[in-house]
């Protein structure tokens, strides 16, 4: 018969193999983990070539607001200009150039609509005013100085 301290003495060497088994495992646990987080996240080919793709989105959104007569620097984004919300500080050397320059008192920030008299189109049109086809309207585009056109301002 075992006595009760060669009982006690398994009973310790099964707790410690247990411990240790149970550390081993938690080992293993996170390590799985650790490669499932690295399989889940994009390679460095995937986040350059989304970057890429944001970077050329900015640039065609950016475009099409200059065509329109929209200044990024007029949009706003919870009090920030939304052209200083949209661009991370490491991508704003990117799209430098892309932005438009300060404008002068008497400018606009956006379209400003004109109501010109069919007979003075022409002079509206060799001021700077754009014509508008989907709203048959006269406008002056931003960042121009709205002197020229005061006597067509609605």
């Amino acid at each position: 018969m075992a006595t009760r301290e060669e009982i006690q003495a398994k009973l310790a060497a099964i707790e410690q193999r247990k411990t240790d088994a149970l550390k081993a495992l938690q080992a293993q646990r996170s390590k799985l983990k650790a490669k499932l987080a690295q399989l889940d996240r994009p390679t460095k080919s995937q986040r350059r070539l989304d970057a890429r793709r944001k970077i050329l989105l900015g640039a065609f959104v950016l475009e099409q607001m200059q065509k329109a007569g929209i200044s990024p620097q007029a949009l706003s984004f919870e009090g920030q200009r939304f052209f200083d919300w949209l661009i991370r500080p490491n991508d704003q050397a990117v799209f430098e150039g892309l932005a438009l320059p300060a404008t002068a008192p008497g400018t606009t920030l956006t379209i400003t609509p004109l109501n010109v008299p069919f007979d003075q189109k022409d002079q509206a049109k060799a001021l700077g005013a754009l014509w508008q086809a989907d709203q048959k309207r006269w406008v002056v585009p931003a960042g121009r100085d709205l002197d020229p056109f005061k006597a067509w301002l609605e």
